[in-house]
């Protein structure tokens, strides 16, 4: 290899390598693992082009690449999400609980109302929180924001019974995953697995996914509540250690700056409308 050759390697690989990093960011909230071996392959086949000496051919795959993947990533959620919460009769709350809110700790958390229903008619109502929290990210010599979005789920006290608790707890505990599984977590967002369950001093029961927010990953934590909440199964304890408990999950290791508005603005502009109710005035 001449000194020309690696010349353009360092180049090119610093130019593709911070340009599939944004695809990445951009790519992971439809499926984490496709747009991590999207970008990685990409990028190892462009720098084959340039380590054999044709970077101009390389320069022409990468436009199409580039701008294709956004197109193949995009996700359809604004329609759908509306349509997601309509169905699931989630719709903004009129009552805030405020010790949840002082919990969560930022005021763009946006706050619906949940109505969980069973087969057999038995209904239990929740709070559904969704927030997005921006960060500066360093990737090379460019700095890039970067998003992480949030649900929280809150019950009222004395609404859910001890066992559904348990298997809340359950979830979340780490401790029997596979090498393979944790290994993963490294690179792969794990919305599946709460990031953090806890109680505020009224009695009031909360979980916390990181997570994107679109159906897929919102119908799976649907399902989960009404497979849960309405099973009366006992379900091992799982204790967490005091510490892990009062960690915040709103303090990340970069710099952060506060969610943009429009976040909470866009998600209850998303959300089903509430049934019609009359109203009789007195005269």
């Amino acid at each position: 290899m001449n000194q020309d050759t690696l010349f353009q390697g360092i180049i090119f690989g610093g130019i593709y390598g911070v340009s599939f990093f944004i695809v990445y960011l951009f790519a992971r909230q439809k499926s984490p693992a496709s747009a991590l071996q999207f970008t990685v392959g990409s990028w190892i086949g462009l720098m084959a082009f340039v380590l054999i000496g044709d970077g101009p051919t390389s320069c022409v795959f990468f436009v199409v690449i580039f701008f294709a993947s956004f197109f193949v990533f995009r996700t359809k959620a604004t329609g759908s999400l509306k349509d997601f919460f309509t169905a699931n009769k989630i719709y903004k709350a009129t009552t805030v609980p405020e010790q949840v809110s002082n919990l969560l700790g930022t005021q763009y958390y946006s706050c619906a109302e949940l109505t969980l229903t069973n087969p057999s008619g038995e209904t239990i109502q929740a709070n559904w929180w969704q927030g997005r929290a921006s960060s500066i990210v360093k990737a090379g010599s460019v700095y890039v924001n970067s998003y992480s979005y949030y649900l929280a789920i809150s019950f009222a006290p004395n609404t859910i019974s001890e066992a559904f608790k348990q298997a809340a707890r359950a979830k979340m505990d780490t401790s029997g995953f596979t090498f393979r599984q944790k290994f993963k977590r490294w690179f792969v967002l794990d919305t599946k697995t709460p990031v953090r369950i806890t109680e505020t001093e009224d009695g009031s029961f909360v979980i916390i996914w990181q997570t994107y927010h679109d159906v897929e990953r919102f119908r799976h934590y649907i399902d989960w509540l009404k497979a849960n909440l309405f099973d009366t199964t006992p379900v091992e304890v799982v204790k967490k250690p005091l510490e892990e408990e009062s960690t915040s999950i709103l303090q990340p290791e970069v710099v952060t700056r506060p969610a943009i508005p429009t976040s909470r603005h866009q998600h209850e502009q998303a959300l089903g409308l509430a049934p019609n109710v009359s109203v009789h005035s007195r005269r």
